[in-house]
Parts: structure tokens; C-alpha cells; sequence
């Protein structure tokens, strides 16, 4: 049995919980058996039913061995071609890096996923996000201070999104799946926005496939596309003056991103990512969080402000919400320096990456900012993205403390480490590459295939 090939289509027709099975190092396994015992939960097991999650099964059992070896019982079968591109080079840089912050977790007795500072981060911006709410819409109709509220509210909403929403959906906080679902009901709830969907562009797509156009949702994947961020696209003749719109129209995030996310429920995808079957958990969080976007955002409060009034507040708090995101997360990927990988747009054409996972993860991935405590705040801790690319299911707030190690292995193996000493030169990196692929005379326009898979 072990010997049997299964296609990568084969692969995802198996995505429910009565028929679950996964792909970890070309070998496929049914762990059908294995979702109630799962001390994850069910539900993360069931976000990866039906594909290839090798770097995923690595990257979130960085401090034990046991998943490795209670795996090997579950397999039916080796998986006989690629749904997307896989990464081949395999070097010792991450287990070396494991390792070691294994060991630091273990002699300085603290638990990567939970700490009195993460809970007290958390209640913190529900409570402040709750309060806003009220200030923003219902303490007065003076429309200046209304506006100056607005702005708040959308840190706030931001705030939200990077202490609560990223990290539970990570399971980076506490070891309960229970909280974790609970905490992406909140978001839900409280911004109208998908926990579901943002699983599969975020942790499906984006922590996989990091940088590689055709794969990761956030570098597009059309040849059609308002910037040209990747050396894989065509430049268009507005691509001149991307480092001066692209920046004003990331406002837009918050609104496209609550469009969007239908397409998660009715179309099943996300960019190029396939979007699994949702429980009845999820679609009663996605509708109930647009319900209740729709009545406290905009029904509730019209009984005390005009319509153009309260339609100005809105736009505001989420040109906010957006800007906030977006800038953040753009500084961390599209700046210069950083790689792209490409695949092509034909999944029966897949290709492989010459490259190690985890060396790839720091290649595309750029930090800032690490001795300012407000900025790791303000970026929910992103501004240590390169930790958070190689350890996901670690809380933020231990990122400060992996750093030294992480550049130390990276020192070790001659991996550059790409860090930026302040947010200003981190968004002006990312201003400049704009630019760069804008209007850089000896641009060429880069094949999509690679190595072809065997």
C-alpha cells in the first residue's frame, strides 16, 4: 500500500472528515482515524485535508518529534505529481534552527504559546476595539470628532487583526482549538471580515508559497495586475507611476478584502489556492459576521447620524483599517533585496524550487524595527516576520527572544538575514522597489517555469 501513487487530484478529492487525507513528503496519509485524537483540533487538520502540507507539518511541530513519528502508521500511498510547486533542496538549516530555539524554550522553562503578556495583549485590544465601537458611533454627532474617532476605530480594527486574528489563526494562542475558533468568531463578528477565508489565503497560501507568483495569493497571480511586483509579470505602461498610486489605492484592502472573501464560500478559491469545505461553524461565522457588520456598522447607528455622515465615518475607519494592513505587511515581502519565485499558471504543468523551505522563507521575508517596543506593538509583532515565517505557531511575544538564534544559524549557514533598523527605511524599501520594477530601463520579463517535476 505504501507503494500505491496517488495524483495530486486524487489527493484533494479526499477533504472531508470522514475521508481526510494529507500529503507530507510525497507520501500520502489517511488520517481519517487520526482528527478526533489530534490535540490540535480537527478543524486546523481539516483546513489541510486534501493537500500537500509538508512545510506546514514542520513548521507547526517545531517542539517535538512525536507527530513525526506517529505519522508513519496512517500511510496508504506516495503522491505521484504536484498541485504546486514544492520545495527540493533540503539542507540541515532548520533543524539546526529548531533545535536550538527548542532548547531555549525547554531551559528557560516558558511555554511558546502561552504567557501572561499574550492574554493581557488580547483582552486588551477586545476591550479597546468594544470601547471605540461605542465612542465612535454613539457619544456624539459632532462631525470633526466623529472623524478623529473614526481614525482611532480603524487602528483599533487593525490592532484586532494583528493581536487576535493572525496569531489564533496560527494557533498561536494558548493550546485550546476551542479559543482559537472562538477568537476568529470574534473577528468575525466584530469587523465583518472572514476568519475562514483570510485561513486559506494566509496559512494554505501565503506561509507556503511565500513570494512565488502563481501560488501565494498576496503577489497575484494574472498577468494583469495594477502593480508589477515580480520579475515574472509584464510591465504596462502605468507600472511607471506604481510607487506613487499602489500606495494610496492599499486603502482600498479593507474593502476589497470583505468583497472578496465571498468568493472563498461560493467560488471554493482563493487566488490560486483551492478553499476546502466549510463547517457549519464556518459558514455561521461568515454570515453571522456580515449580519452583524451590517447592523452595529450601519442600521444601529443611523438612528443617530445622517446617512452621509455615518457613510464618511465608515469610509474612514476602514481607509485606515486598510492602509494599516497592508503597509504592514507589505514592508515585510515586496521590498528590494528580497527573492521571487514563479510556477506556472497551469497546475498539470507544476514545477519544483531549488531551494530549501526554510532558507526561502528568510530570502523573502524582511525585519525592522526589533529594538523598539513600540513598533513590535504597532506591528503585532510582525516586525520580526522572519521568525514568524519559520515558527508560526509561536506566540508574538516570544520573537525577540529567537531573533539572536535565528541570526546566528543564519550566520552559520551564509543565509543573509535582511533586516531594516526602522520602520521609515523598511517602507522606503518597499517605495523604492516599486519604483524600481516600475521603471528600471533593463528590465526583462522572467520565464515561469523551473525545474520540471518528476
Amino acid at each position: 500500500m505504501a507503494g500505491k501513487q496517488y495524483s495530486w487530484s486524487e489527493l484533494a478529492k479526499h477533504c472531508t472528515e470522514d475521508d481526510c487525507w494529507v500529503a507530507i513528503e510525497g507520501k500520502v496519509y489517511d488520517i481519517t482515524k487520526w482528527l478526533p485524537q489530534h490535540p490540535g483540533g480537527k478543524q486546523i487538520l481539516m483546513l489541510s485535508a486534501g493537500r500537500d502540507v509538508t512545510n506546514l507539518f514542520e513548521s507547526y511541530h517545531p517542539m517535538s518529534d512525536k507527530p513525526q513519528s506517529l505519522i508513519g502508521k496512517y500511510q496508504i500511498g506516495v503522491l505521484s505529481s504536484l498541485e504546486h510547486p514544492k520545495y527540493v533542496e533540503k539542507s540541515k538549516f532548520y533543524s539546526t534552527l529548531r533545535d536550538r530555539v527548542r532548547n531555549h524554550f525547554v531551559s528557560t522553562s516558558q511555554d511558546p504559546q502561552m504567557s501572561v503578556s499574550m492574554l493581557t495583549r488580547v483582552a486588551f485590544v477586545i476591550l479597546l476595539q468594544v470601547t471605540l465601537y461605542y465612542l465612535s458611533h454613539f457619544m456624539t454627532t459632532n462631525f470633526l470628532l466623529n472623524c478623529i474617532l473614526a481614525v482611532c476605530y480603524g487602528i483599533a480594527e487593525s490592532w484586532l487583526a494583528m493581536h487576535l486574528m493572525h496569531d489564533a489563526c496560527h494557533a498561536a494562542l494558548t493550546h485550546s482549538p476551542a479559543a482559537w475558533m472562538w477568537l476568529g468568531a470574534v473577528f468575525d463578528f466584530l469587523t465583518g471580515g472572514s476568519f475562514y477565508a483570510w485561513n486559506h489565503q494566509h496559512v494554505i497560501g501565503h506561509h507556503l508559497y511565500t513570494n512565488v507568483r502563481g501560488a501565494d495569493p498576496d503577489v497575484g497571480e494574472g498577468e494583469i495586475d495594477f502593480r508589477i511586483v515580480t520579475p515574472y509579470q509584464t510591465r504596462e505602461w502605468y507600472h511607471k507611476y506604481q510607487h506613487i498610486y499602489a500606495p494610496i489605492l492599499y486603502g482600498l484592502y479593507a474593502f476589497k478584502t470583505r468583497i472578496q472573501d465571498s468568493e472563498s464560500f461560493i467560488k471554493r478559491t482563493n487566488g490560486a489556492i483551492r478553499v476546502g469545505t466549510p463547517s457549519n461553524w464556518d459558514l455561521y461565522t461568515y454570515l453571522l459576521g456580515k449580519a452583524s457588520f451590517i447592523f452595529f456598522r450601519v442600521i444601529l447607528p443611523l438612528q443617530y447620524h445622517s446617512v452621509s455622515s455615518l457613510a464618511c465615518y465608515i469610509i474612514i475607519a476602514e481607509l485606515v483599517f486598510g492602509y494599516y494592513l497592508t503597509i504592514n505587511f507589505q514592508v515585510s515581502h515586496i521590498a528590494t533585496d528580497l527573492k521571487f519565485y514563479a510556477t506556472p499558471s497551469k497546475p498539470e504543468d507544476p514545477t519544483q524550487l531549488d531551494e530549501d523551505w526554510a532558507i526561502a522563507q528568510v530570502k523573502t521575508t524582511q525585519d525592522y524595527g526589533h529594538n523598539s517596543v513600540a513598533c513590535t506593538f504597532l506591528s503585532g509583532g510582525l516586525n520580526h516576520q522572519v521568525v514568524h515565517h519559520l515558527f508560526p505557531s509561536i506566540a508574538q511575544d516570544f520573537y525577540p527572544q529567537i531573533v539572536p538564534i535565528l541570526k546566528d544559524v543564519c550566520k552559520e549557514y551564509g543565509v543573509k538575514y535582511h533586516f531594516k533598523e526602522t520602520f521609515t527605511e523598511a517602507i522606503k524599501s518597499h517605495i523604492d522597489y516599486l519604483y524600481k520594477m516600475g521603471n528600471d530601463p533593463d528590465y526583462v520579463k522572467l520565464p515561469t517555469s523551473n525545474k520540471k517535476s518528476k
